[in-house]
């Protein structure tokens, strides 16, 4: 948790020799992190999408070490157990995500190029919509012109006829 939130080491004596120092991320730990009342909300709201690709490494050099199993750790603590599947997860999500995120950006062009291309779509599709419009108009012009010309045949037939008559 420390590596995760950025809490530093402090350097304590070192039990078997007092002559040297050792780091420690117990006390820190306890103080800043596990004694913060937010802790549970710091957790579920921690940006796991920009983790420091150190945080990353260094945690993930402990998840193979025996000690950080978490069945074990369980046996210890409950609470460290939940922590513990925490931190593992948050690698897992770091290694998915570095995989995803080419795929997202993809996709990201992809939804851009289709957008475009609906967006000619739908211009196309107005310009044929006004084709198809004035094609009808003409057609139904066309109809009306071959109905008058039905019409206008008929009145000829019919003047032929008439004239035909009026000279026998």
């Amino acid at each position: 948790l420390c590596y995760f939130f950025g809490i530093k080491a402090a350097k304590i004596k070192d039990p078997d020799d007092p002559t040297k120092k050792i780091t420690d991320y117990w006390e820190p730990c306890k103080k800043d992190v596990l004694g913060d009342p937010d802790l549970l909300k710091n957790l579920k709201a921690y940006d796991k999408d920009n983790i420091d690709p150190k945080t990353v490494e260094k945690v993930g050099a402990m998840v193979p070490d025996p000690d950080f199993d978490p069945q074990r750790v369980k046996k210890a603590s409950v609470a460290a157990y939940g922590l513990c599947c925490w931190a593992i997860a948050m690698v897992k999500y770091d290694k998915v995500a570095k995989v995803v995120a080419p795929k997202k950006a993809k996709l990201a062009t992809a939804e851009a190029e289709l957008a475009e291309v609906m967006e000619s779509l739908k211009k196309k599709q107005a310009q044929l919509k006004e084709v198809e419009d004035k094609l009808g108009e003409l057609a139904k012009g066309l109809k009306e012109c071959e109905e008058k010309k039905a019409g206008l045949e008929a009145k000829k037939e019919d003047c032929v006829q008439k004239l035909d008559r009026a000279e026998k």
